[in-house]
């Protein structure tokens, strides 16, 4: 369940009306306010709805010339309970979370900030000595901390919908993220000493079968309100973290054959790449229009919302 409010021009309203009854949203509050701006005079309109219709009116609203040219603001705001005559049921539909919803998520939390850069620390470094002493309970906890899957899922949904901005920004996060392992395994290994007791590396094959599963599921987990992203970021950043954790701590306490470096370096790249498809694929299978999928244009408000240039 979604509230959507927009704050348009008054001459706007009864377009934006027109445009929420036209997804099947039977009630909208209008109210007015006072902008302290070049642009006083504005109108509010709320409308509480389910996630479906939320998601609907979203994207005609933002994808109307009517609205590409009058100054206005969206917000959306997930909802704990809605009480009206509605049943439940047709209320509590979670399919169809609003694509600002998910791009905006995911651009804060690919956000380098001091407490990203503390908690990948932490994460690293706790992975790094479950992986010294081959400790699945330290693997498993360092994986709450570690932040890699929702930064992968900024790379692809940025490129997926053509926001470099986002795209950036999230292969930003995750060079962050590898670099700061990298530097925890080589300073644990410094303390704790060798040998890497961890070795339960997969093959490039099962790496990209088990890539795509976590890729798929965080594609679906993404397109509704019931999805439980933060199981599937512990598997994703286990997914990833391993291996720069691993060169790390390899640089202290010994570096293997040339071999297998090239097959760990080629299982990191096969599940940052299978990861990023899968999840887009998954995400755009769910929200296929009828001539195919379609991805939200970019544009002047390519990082908060889509709309026609």
């Amino acid at each position: 369940m979604h509230e959507v409010r927009v704050s348009l021009p008054p001459a706007s309203v009864s377009e934006a009306v027109r445009l929420a009854h036209a997804v099947g949203i039977d009630r909208v509050s209008v109210s007015d306010v006072f902008v302290h701006g070049p642009d006083e005079q504005a109108k509010v309109l709320s409308v509480e709805t389910s996630t479906p219709k939320a998601r609907a009116f979203i994207e005609i609203l933002l994808s109307s010339r009517t609205f590409s040219t009058v100054p206005s603001t969206l917000t959306s705001r997930e909802l704990r309970a809605v009480v009206s005559h509605a049943p439940p049921a047709d209320l509590t539909n979670p399919m169809g979370e609003p694509f600002p919803d998910v791009i905006q998520d995911l651009s804060q939390l690919s956000t380098v900030t001091a407490s990203y850069v503390g908690r990948a620390a932490a994460g690293a470094v706790l992975l790094a000595s479950g992986m010294i002493h081959n400790d699945p309970i330290a693997i498993v906890v360092a994986a709450l901390f570690l932040p890699f899957l929702s930064q992968v899922l900024a790379i692809s949904f940025g490129v997926w919908s053509r926001d470099w901005q986002l795209a950036r920004q999230g292969f930003r996060s995750v060079l962050v993220s590898t670099a700061l392992a990298v530097v925890a395994g080589a300073i644990v290994a410094s303390v704790e000493g060798g040998p890497i007791g961890f070795q339960s590396f997969k093959s490039p094959l099962a790496s990209f079968a088990i890539s795509a599963v976590i890729g798929v599921t965080a594609g679906l987990s993404c397109a509704d309100d019931a999805g439980r992203r933060y199981l599937i970021g512990v598997a994703g950043a286990v997914q990833f973290a391993v291996f720069p954790v691993w060169f790390g701590l390899s640089l202290v306490v010994g570096m293997p054959s040339g071999e297998v470096i090239s097959n760990r370096l080629l299982c990191f790249s096969i599940n940052l790449l299978t990861i990023c498809i899968s999840a887009a694929l998954a995400y755009a299978a769910l929200h296929a229009t009828r001539s195919g999928w379609a991805a939200p244009r970019g544009g002047p408000r390519s990082s908060s919302f889509f709309s026609e240039p």
